[in-house]
């Protein structure tokens, strides 16, 4: 089949595209199979000799598409592969890294292991944490260990908004999902960049400092919400706090009043939400990444107490910089919930895929609110339209985030208060 992904992937006219992904629907028996194969062929070719201001996008895109695929119906599950394999089409792909020529190594326990990957990542030098990092991949319960540490590490770095660390997250997730088939190789370019791509631990130093002075371990036995007045202040720390200090003393703060830790996470991505609408044009990777961030951190089912307040204590940082980032000269939030909750459209779905169309936030707003205070069954309608829009859209123009955000958003307003 690589003779035909080559062809795929490297198609420049869209209608060959087109004409060549109906014939991938024939070949393979379903988009998982077509996944398995991508992702034996792609991920090697997926890095930059230098990336500086040039972050990878489309194999993150594919493992967003490998997430949300399940809520498609059955007829319409190849929708979102067609989207980021058009946008794969059109990022660079380099000669294929020789991962199989990179020897194992697995000499001394998992710590020590550890510790000689974790010094050759420091060192940027790949082919000797690559060699380690083959040697976890190979048992359950070394890749488990090699999970937890790695994304831990990936999370010290929070070069252009703490994609390293989200980029990782999400390979590990196709990785998992795809049965561990190919694992060396999609692990490989979020690896790849995160040792070779330039590093930014200013961020997190701050975040270690405050985090050695108090841990916030009461967050941890607490068992209250969050009143709306304490959000409104917690909000604008998050979004509008002058330094990185004014989100970790709010963190504090709630702390101490008895907030809990799943409390604070959800107030987290409610400001990181508010974050999206704040931004200025073009602007909107930075909130979003944060969002994504915050996120993520909940699905660390592997990582200890203490090191889930720090979690939070990274996001509560890094959502401040994304805000002061993409917000412009805007010193209060955006009130798109007022504007919108003004009309009411009586046929809103077919609103809402117009003005998604013309892009016009707040005629989508309203839309949406209109839609939440029918039945539940149409909140199920809600999730669809959303996805098919967004799935609509370009790859290249939100790189994979824009549905991965409607998965998001969706989880959240299911499980969250």
């Amino acid at each position: 089949m690589s003779d035909f992904l080559e062809k795929l992937f490297h198609t420049t006219k869209a209608k060959d595209f087109v004409t060549l992904f109906k014939e991938a629907e024939e070949k393979y028996e379903n988009p998982q199979e077509f996944l398995s194969e991508a992702a034996a062929y792609l991920p090697v070719r997926l890095y930059e000799h230098y990336y500086e201001n040039t972050v990878p996008h489309s194999f993150f895109g594919l493992a967003s598409a490998c997430l949300v695929q399940p809520l498609f119906p059955e007829e319409a599950r190849w929708r979102p592969f067609a989207q980021q394999a058009w946008f794969v089409t059109r990022e660079r792909k380099r000669t294929p890294l020789n991962i199989d020529a990179i020897e194992v190594k697995r000499e001394g326990s998992l710590e020590e292991r550890w510790q000689q990957f974790e010094e050759a990542a420091d060192n940027a030098n790949f082919k000797d944490a690559f060699a380690w990092a083959k040697g976890f991949l190979k048992e359950e319960v070394d890749r488990r260990f090699f999970r937890q540490k790695s994304l831990a590490y990936a999370m010290e770095d929070t070069f252009h908004g703490g994609h390293k660390f989200l980029y990782l997250f999400q390979v590990w997730r196709m990785a998992e999902a795809l049965n561990w088939n190919h694992a060396e190789n999609i692990i490989c370019p979020a690896l790849h960049f995160l040792v070779l791509g330039p590093k930014d631990h200013s961020l997190s130093k701050i975040v270690q400092e405050c985090w050695r002075q108090n841990p916030l371990a009461s967050f941890l036995e607490n068992k209250g919400g969050i009143s709306n007045q304490s959000y409104d202040k917690a909000e604008t720390a998050f979004l509008f706090g002058d330094q990185p200090g004014d989100s970790l003393h709010m963190l504090r703060t709630l702390s101490d009043s008895g907030v809990s830790l799943e409390a604070t996470q959800e107030a987290l991505l409610a400001s990181a939400a508010q974050a999206l609408s704040n931004s200025d044009a073009g602007k909107w990777i930075w909130p979003m990444r944060a969002f994504h961030f915050g996120c993520f951190i909940r699905h660390l089912s592997d990582t200890g107490p203490q090191q889930k307040t720090y979690a939070l204590m990274m996001a509560a940082a890094l959502l401040r910089e994304a805000s002061a980032r993409s917000r412009g000269d805007l010193e209060q939030n955006r009130q798109l919930d007022e504007v919108a909750r003004q009309l009411c459209p009586i046929d809103p779905f077919n609103v809402l895929r117009s003005v998604i169309s013309h892009t016009d936030p707040y005629a989508s707003a309203t839309a949406v609110y209109a839609i939440l205070g029918m039945d539940e069954d149409k909140k199920e309608e809600l999730l669809q339209t959303l996805l098919s829009l967004a799935v609509k859209n370009d790859g290249d123009m939100c790189y994979g985030h824009d549905i991965l955000y409607v998965y998001e958003v969706s989880d959240c307003y299911k499980r969250l208060n």
